[in-house]
């Protein structure tokens, strides 16, 4: 099962750019029954990997911007640590996790989906952005990421195309660098509590190494916008089966 998880996860991200860890987290605790600090990190170096792999391509071509990555990375690799060791240290009940984490992928899926039917894209909020509210914001969403893994991608995209001028390629190069280097850290941190499936994972790799290569075949020929709607629409009820299970309904 981890290996078609991984294959669907790794397809999804080249065909609709949604990030690894609001698809994988969800799965790996709807479908596995993984605990979910487990899932978690077993997430974000899964999703490590395969941002990593990504961003080389962006980086070797030069699109992204450095300074931006690092204005991100002060805040966001402080974040991801205390993240990550909120949910590996504090005794949180299960039923909570499940509730709270359904409540960030089900939220996401909403506004993403709603942006996306309004076709509404975020304004400047002057030309060539105010970069210095992006330590702060990322510092929030490292936090979020270490705690459920959801957020380095389309929360970052989101907050570059709202603050920055940044061309969209290098926007997409930059948060997957981003990405890449909170989910190791995050990651490491929740190797070294345990909070990691090696089975899974290997399985979620193997299934990645065949999902890639095949998205970048099929991108342009399968409607990318009908396969995003499908795709948000589906989290939305992943969401909502987490915070079920958290409810016990």
């Amino acid at each position: 099962m981890e290996i078609l998880i991984g294959f669907l996860v790794s397809l999804l991200i080249g065909l609709t750019g949604v990030g690894a860890g609001i698809v994988t987290t969800p799965l790996l605790i709807v479908l596995l029954d993984l605990d979910p600090a487990v899932a978690v990190g077993t997430a974000l170096l899964f999703s490590a990997v395969v941002k990593a792999y990504a961003g080389t391509l962006y980086f070797l071509k030069n699109l992204y911007d450095k300074n931006v990555l690092l204005l991100l990375l002060s805040g966001g690799v402080p974040g991801v640590l205390i993240g990550s060791r909120g949910i590996s240290v504090f005794p949180v009940n299960r039923d909570v996790i499940l509730v709270l984490l359904g409540g960030i992928v089900l939220v996401s899926a909403l506004v993403n989906l709603f942006f996306s039917v309004r076709k509404i894209k975020p304004l400047h909020l002057r030309e060539g952005g105010i970069r210095w509210i992006l330590p702060p914001v990322s510092f929030l969403i490292g936090i979020e990421v270490g705690f459920s893994s959801v957020g380095a991608g389309v929360l970052v995209e989101l907050l570059l195309l709202s603050v920055t001028s940044l061309s969209v390629p290098a926007v997409i190069g930059t948060s997957l660098l981003f990405g890449s280097v909170i989910s190791i850290v995050g990651g490491a941190v929740h190797l070294s509590f345990g909070n990691l499936h090696p089975e899974v994972l290997l399985g979620l790799l193997i299934g990645g190494m065949v999902g890639s290569p095949l998205s970048a075949k099929l991108v342009r020929l399968l409607p990318q916008e009908a396969l995003r709607y499908a795709l948000l629409s589906f989290l939305a009820v992943l969401g909502g089966v987490l915070i079920g299970k958290g409810v016990h309904l």
